[in-house]
C-alpha cells in the first residue's frame, strides 16, 4: 500500500514537470513565431521600399534635413509681413484638442 502511494506521488511529480517543460517549450516557441513575424514583415518593408527609391536617394535624403528651406523662408516672409492667413479658430481648437489628449 505504501509503496503504490509512493509511486503515484513520484509519477505525479513526473507529469508536473513534463507539463511545466511542455508550457515552457509552447512559450518559446511563441516567442520565437512573433520574432520571425517582426523580421519577415520588416524585411517586406524594406524590399518595399527599395523597389521605388534607390539607395543613393536614400542616402542623399540622409544627408539633409527633411525641411524644404525654401517654403520656410516664403512662410517666414510672409508671417513678418503680415500677410499670411492664420485661422485664430483653428489654432486654438488644435491646440485645446491636444490639451484635452494629454488630460486623458
Amino acid at each position: 500500500m505504501i509503496d503504490q502511494i509512493k509511486s503515484k506521488i513520484a509519477n505525479s511529480g513526473k507529469q508536473e514537470s513534463a507539463n511545466v517543460s511542455k508550457q515552457a517549450k509552447e512559450v518559446v516557441n511563441t516567442k520565437n513565431i512573433a520574432q520571425n513575424t517582426t523580421k519577415s514583415s520588416e524585411s517586406a518593408t524594406k524590399s518595399n521600399i527599395s523597389k521605388f527609391i534607390s539607395k543613393d536617394m536614400v542616402k542623399n535624403m540622409a544627408k539633409e534635413p527633411p525641411i524644404n528651406s525654401a517654403n520656410v523662408s516664403r512662410i517666414k516672409t510672409a508671417i513678418a509681413n503680415g500677410s499670411y492667413p492664420i485661422n485664430i479658430e483653428k489654432v486654438s481648437d488644435a491646440l485645446f484638442d491636444a490639451y484635452k489628449e494629454m488630460k486623458d
